[in-house]
């Protein structure tokens, strides 16, 4: 049983038809920033969601006067 392949390669090729690598490095560097600005996100999200558990952690009033 044959299926269809949706996700089919098509090279981008430049006027000469040799692979467009500046097209290629421009798509790589990209994914790389949406890479780092990823990571960047979650570890302002993981700092702020630590500050605000030290911040709203309750102390104890047992010994107070």
């Amino acid at each position: 049983m044959a299926h269809s392949n949706e996700t089919e390669f098509k090279a981008v090729t430049d006027a000469w038809g040799n692979l467009d690598l500046a097209f290629y490095e421009a798509e790589a560097m990209k994914m790389r920033n949406e890479y780092l600005r990823n990571g960047i996100l979650n570890g302002l999200t993981a700092a702020k969601e630590a500050v605000v558990s030290w911040v709203s952690t309750p102390t104890s009033t047992r010994n107070a006067s």
